[in-house]
């Protein structure tokens, strides 16, 4: 085996190892998004168009992300958009996806709550939800 073959094997196991162990850390922005909105926002349609999404279930819903669209994108609750900007491919998001959500999911959903009483703007959205996470000892 050359060195370059055996950097490589080091390199993608490094990466699957830090993968599990911190969970999927851009999943927080694209939960945060789905619970202000219901839906993921499309900002570079083109982009999401050719990439494929990370995909988890949970519950009994398909969920996914995708490049150019900031927050989560449901095939129940946005089918026309899980079409669309699933149609090249649908990966599985990386193992603890589900889990890491519904901890984030629970944490931002009471931040959410706690910020309509305060009646702030987005700023003051953004300070409840790291607050909240915090208190729940959730690290993004």
């Amino acid at each position: 085996m050359r060195q370059e073959e055996i950097e490589q094997i080091a390199r993608r196991t490094a990466d699957e190892v830090l993968a599990r162990v911190y969970g999927v850390p851009e999943l927080a922005l694209h939960i945060a998004e789905h619970e202000a909105t219901g839906h993921g926002i499309v900002v570079d349609k083109a982009l999401a168009e050719r990439t494929p999404c990370k995909c988890f279930t949970y519950d009994t819903d398909e969920y996914a992300w995708s490049p150019g669209v900031v927050g989560l994108i449901s095939e129940r609750k946005t089918p026309e958009d899980f079409a669309k900007f699933c149609a090249v491919g649908k990966e599985p998001a990386s193992p603890g996806a589900a889990e890491r959500f519904t901890k984030l999911k629970g944490a931002i959903s009471e931040a959410h709550e706690e910020w309509e009483k305060k009646g702030e703007g987005l700023a003051g959205w953004w300070a409840q939800v790291g607050k909240t996470l915090a208190e729940k000892g959730i690290a993004l």
